[in-house]
């Protein structure tokens, strides 16, 4: 019974032994495991936003695509992994700026982004007074077409006379002579007779509803821009405006500039004619 019972302690303690073995094995695996993962590298990065007079707060930054917002001073401090880091600042109002910069693991980098302020660009506002209400095209109550200016130069080198050319090109308008030799021609608007096309001088009519004009004898060098209403117009101005409305409106003297021209046109058969234009606009006007 004797050695029955130390037989069994003895093995009882092999057992023991055996169970305890595998720890110190397993503890360091787990301590060589912790040693060979690298620790992340980070920096600071500190960035003020600003315009030419003073920081800009609330202004959005993205920071290698993750945004973020500067503070009521116009200033961002983030933690961020080390290397180049791409950064844009951006305000509604002001044009956006991109810049890089490379960050030093353990160190702060202060970066200053300044924003200005995108060029106004100058609005073009054509003014009409067909309509008699002196607004902008863009705020009529029915369609006008105007011929600026800038092509009105443009058919002067090609027809100096007159504005036939001009007339003739424009959509839906064709100058039908009716007495060559007196230059006489009506304006048609939408294939209806000329009588129905009212033509006016600044918004004044140039002749009554049985008459014609000389399109040939008007030269264009003193048109600032021709406004063309196409359809019914006889509510503004009576039953000669059936067809259309063609506007002729003068230039304008420029303010502080002195203009002159000269235009001189001689026909095929030895024809002369010369226009001049002098312009200056008075004193306090």
């Amino acid at each position: 019974m004797v050695g029955a019972e130390l037989y069994r302690r003895a093995l009882l303690a092999v057992f023991f032994l055996t169970s305890l073995a595998p720890l110190p094995a397993t503890a360091r695996s787990s301590q060589t495991s912790s040693t060979d993962t690298p620790t992340e590298q980070t920096a600071t990065l500190r960035v003020q936003v600003r315009s030419e007079t003073a920081t800009i707060s609330e202004a959005t930054v993205t920071v290698n695509g993750a945004t973020h917002a500067t503070d009521a001073e116009g200033t961002l401090v983030v933690a961020i992994p080390a290397g180049l880091v791409e950064i844009t600042a951006a305000k509604e109002g002001f044009a956006p700026v991109t810049t890089s910069v490379r960050l030093v693991a353990g160190q702060e980098q202060r970066v200053v982004i300044e924003l200005s302020r995108p060029p106004a660009l100058e609005e073009e506002v054509t003014v009409v007074a067909s309509t008699r209400t002196e607004r902008r095209i863009e705020d009529q109550a029915i369609r006008v077409e105007v011929v600026p200016q800038e092509e009105i130069d443009e058919k002067v080198f090609m027809t100096p006379g007159d504005i036939s050319m001009m007339l003739t090109e424009t959509n839906g308008l064709r100058v039908q002579m009716t007495s060559p030799s007196l230059g006489a021609a009506n304006v048609r608007v939408q294939g209806l007779r000329g009588r129905y096309t009212q033509i006016l001088a600044d918004g004044l009519p140039l002749y009554g509803q049985a008459g014609s004009i000389g399109v040939l004898q008007i030269p264009p060098m003193d048109l600032g821009q021709v406004e063309v209403i196409k359809g019914v117009a006889s509510a503004l101005y009576g039953g000669s405006a059936l067809g259309g409305v063609i506007n002729l409106v003068s230039r304008r003297p420029q303010r502080d500039q002195h203009e002159r021209e000269l235009l001189v046109n001689r026909t095929s058969r030895c024809g002369t004619d010369t226009v001049v234009w002098l312009s200056e606009r008075g004193g306090g006007n």
